[in-house]
Formats: structure tokens, sequence, C-alpha cells
């Protein structure tokens, strides 16, 4: 008898797995689970499925899509929304609660610091345990340690890198590293991601100190770890030398070279007008068994800052641009040359959004199979931010499958969930559980209203909640409830690479 509690509760799990599983009519409506999606249009993108469904969660996975009848403690009517996987941005700076509240309501469910990364890792994630709406995760940050390195690793160096994205101090930035120094951000880099760093990020262009050398060595730990490198590649320009085709030429290389997976962040911002170009570089090159993939947000403009490297003489012919198309973060007015000048020389706010693709840009970038999407999206700071923080994927639902058709439905859900969980689930093992609408799978899910859905947030009106999720649950729990944020919950849980799981 000592061993029937353990025999009967094995029983039961198999009996509930294959519930699940039963056709339209079975037995499965006897059972009463903790929620009920009722009648929503399901769309799994793994599967293929398109189909109206009975969608139940129990707990914090999904018991149940079924055609028939679920029997539920909460039923909610989902007849004329969609359900879907929720989104995986694996390129957002978006730290605070706010920013989290913003992403939930554009349909987000895991929030990914991969592009940049941070430091200490364990420190990061500690921070957060238990207090965050969103699920989240970081990588490793290359930039950000070698500058701690720079800096003798003590007090100093932890302050400076408080924030992610913390602007780096411009002699530590120009600074190749010595021999030992480079040892060093090996070991580190390697102790980062075994403490369950999703890979290694590297904001390269951030720091013209990293010699082409080190960046092969640090797209060589992503190998010998089985990870990946998330980078900001070394150069934004359309013309050579230093240009944006050398750039990716060099990420493909080095992810060649040293068997590496390779994730180049926002081409669209790094390539202007030659972005499809260079994504279709990169199809091509992993079809030839480079393990290399990019990412687009949908917007035009990029967010830079005036005293920054990128505005050194010659920017207007490297980026495509000229003074006018640059957008004061401060009072949300394009710049004159007046003001830039006086910006550079170094008085005022220097953040501008500078808008430099055009639509048929993003629209070329968003119908290429190969591209996901991701936000790139930071803190909320006001009208004058960049509207990318709070409305990316309802952006890409609204205005690029409903109104302008550049893509279908299932594709753009497939970009914004699938494959980024199919990206990272050979060393994430939660991914192998995100990104797809069945039975087992986490209970992150989004249900929305089609012909509403869409983003508010503009240029000069940045601070808006997207429009048309009605629901949003993260780990069984829903974060947005009939359209409005809940705000006395914490759901999200940590994000680890294989090596803490």
């Amino acid at each position: 008898m000592s061993g029937w509690p353990v025999r009967g509760a094995a029983l039961l799990l198999a009996a509930a797995a294959m519930l699940a599983e039963l056709p339209a009519g079975a037995s499965q409506a006897a059972a009463v689970h903790d929620i009920v999606y009722a009648g929503a249009r399901a769309i799994d993108p793994e599967t293929g499925l398109d189909a109206v469904r009975n969608i139940a969660v129990d707990g914090d996975r999904i018991a149940a899509v079924s055609a028939a009848p679920l029997k539920g403690l909460r039923v909610i009517d989902a007849r004329g929304l969609i359900a879907a996987p929720g989104f995986i941005d694996i390129h957002s700076h978006a730290t605070t609660r706010e920013a989290a509240g913003y992403q939930a309501k554009d349909g987000v469910t895991t929030r990914l610091e991969l592009e940049i990364g941070t430091w200490p890792v364990s420190a990061w994630y500690e921070a957060k345990r238990g207090h965050e709406l969103l699920n989240y995760g970081t990588s490793a940050g290359h930039t950000a340690l070698r500058y701690f390195i720079q800096k003798g690793e003590g007090a100093a160096g932890l302050y400076a890198l408080r924030d992610p994205m913390e602007k780096f101090g411009a002699g530590e930035a120009d600074e190749p590293l010595s021999d030992a120094s480079a040892d060093r951000l090996a070991a580190l880099l390697e102790q980062g991601v075994r403490e369950g760093a999703i890979g290694i990020g590297s904001g390269t262009q951030y720091a013209p100190g990293v010699t082409r050398r080190e960046m092969l060595e640090v797209t060589a730990i992503a190998a010998s770890t089985a990870t990946c490198l998330f980078t900001h590649i070394r150069y934004g320009s359309l013309v050579e030398p230093d240009s944006s085709f050398e750039a990716v030429q060099e990420s493909i290389a080095n992810a060649a070279t040293t068997g590496a997976c390779v994730h180049v962040a926002h081409i669209n911002s790094m390539a202007m007008r030659d972005a499809p170009f260079m994504a279709a570089l990169m199809r091509a090159a992993h079809a030839r068994g480079v393990d290399i993939t990019t990412e687009t947000y949908p917007w035009g403009g990029s967010v830079d800052a005036v005293r920054s490297h990128f505005f050194d003489p010659g920017w207007e012919r490297r980026w495509g641009v000229g003074v006018d198309d640059l957008q004061s973060r401060s009072t949300g007015k394009r710049l004159t040359q007046v003001e830039f000048d006086a910006l550079r020389a170094g008085t005022g706010d220097d953040g501008v959004i500078m808008h430099m693709n055009s639509e048929a840009t993003i629209a070329a970038l968003l119908a290429d199979p190969s591209v996901l999407v991701a936000s790139d999206g930071g803190r909320i700071e006001g009208p004058n931010g960049h509207p990318r923080s709070a409305g990316t994927f309802a952006r890409v639902l609204g205005h690029y499958v409903r109104d302008s058709k550049t893509l279908g439905l299932a594709d753009a859900l497939r970009k914004m969930s699938l494959m980024p969980a199919q990206r990272l689930e050979a060393f994430v093992p939660a991914m192998k559980r995100k990104g797809r609408l069945q039975p087992g799978m986490d209970a992150d899910i989004v249900i929305f209203d089609p012909h509403s859905v869409g983003t508010r947030a503009t240029y000069g009106d940045a601070a808006r909640y997207s429009e048309g999720f009605r629901y949003v649950m993260v780990n069984g729990v829903v974060v947005v409830d009939g359209g409005t944020l809940v705000d006395d919950v914490s759901p999200g849980r940590p994000i680890y690479s294989k090596y803490r799981s």
C-alpha cells in the first residue's frame, strides 16, 4: 500500500494528458479547469492549427485545446477573438515595472535582454525574483564586462553597470584589451553563461576598441558553451569602408569559422535601405549551414545620441539622412543645423530619434520569412520616447497584417512567438514549452481582437498603451483582464540557459 499514492498520482497525470488530446465529443468535457477561453479562433504556429477551439488552462500549463465544450472555474467568452501563444521579445531593454505593463498590453509574455546583456548575471536574476510581471532573462554582457575589467573590477565598475544600457566611458570603450584582460574577459563570460545567462550580448558599435580578433574570440566562447552571440554589429553605414555590409560579413565569417550561433540585432536600424539585402545575405549563409539570423522592429526610426560616435563627421552619407531627419527626444521637434551643432558641442539633452527607414524597407524585412520581430524597446520616457517601447507587436498585427497586408496573420504570429522560441530552445530549455498553443505548453497566451488590435503610440506621443489585447496570460495568471492591466500580480519567471534550468 505504501507505493499507492505515487502510482495513483502517475495514473492521474497520464489520464489528464490523454484527456487533453481527446477529440470533440469525448469525456474531457467533464473535467473542470481553472480557466477556459471559450470559442476563440486558435492559431498555433507550430502545428498550423487555425480553427475555433476552447482552450483550458490548469495551473501554469495549457491543459486542452479542444473543439468539445470545456468546463472551467472561470469561463471567458472569446468568440470573435484570436488566441495565440504569448509573444517573446528577445531584444528588450525595458527593465521597469511600468515598461512591463506597456509590453503586456502589447501582447508580450517574455522579455529578454539579449543584445547588450548585463553583469553580474546572478545578481541581475536575483534582484528580479518574485517581482516581475513578465518572464525575464539576460545574456552576459560583453561590452559591459570589458568596461568592468578595464575599471579594475571594483565598485566604480559595478556602479557604472547598474543599468545594461548605461553609456560606457569613452576612454575605456575606445581602448583595445590587453592579453591579460582578454583572458579575464573570456573567463567571466563563461562564468556568466554558466550562471544561467542566455548566451553573450555584445554592443560592439558602442565600443570602438573591440578588435576583430576580440570579436572572433567572443564568438568562439558562444560556440564552446553551445549558446549564442547576440550582437549589435560593428558598423551602421551605407558606405565603405566601415560599412554595415562589412559588419554583417564579419558576423557571418565568425559564425562560420567558430560554428557558433550568431544573432544580429535590429538589422533595420543598422543597414537602413540596404537592410533587406543584408537579411537575404544572412538567409543565404544560413541555408549553407552558417547559424546566423536577424530581426527587425516595425518602425522607421532609431534612437541615438548626437554626441556619440554615430554622428562623427560624414554621418549624413553613412546613415543616408540629414539634420531634418533627427527628432529631439527632449522637445519632440525636428532639429535645425544650429540646434544639432549646439548639441554636438555639448549643450542640452542630445537624445534623438533618427528617421532613416522607409515604409518599403520595413515591409520588405517583415515579408522575409527568416526575419523575426523584436522591439528594442526600453523604459517609457514620456511622449517623445520611441513608440517601439509601447507598440511593436500590435503595430505588426494592426498596420502590417490587417491594414497593409504585408504579411499574413499566421506568419506574423510565428515571427513573434514560435520563431524566437525555436531560435533559443537548443540551449534554453524553457523555450521548448513556449511559442506554442498546445496541451502541455506553458500557459503564456494572448487573446486579441483582430479588428481593433493596433498601436496607439506614435512619434511625439509614445507613452500610449496598445489596444486590442483583451486577455494576456503569463504562466497561467491573467495579467491583462478584459483589456485592463492587472496591477497586483507578479507571475514572471526567470528564463535561464541550459546550465541553470
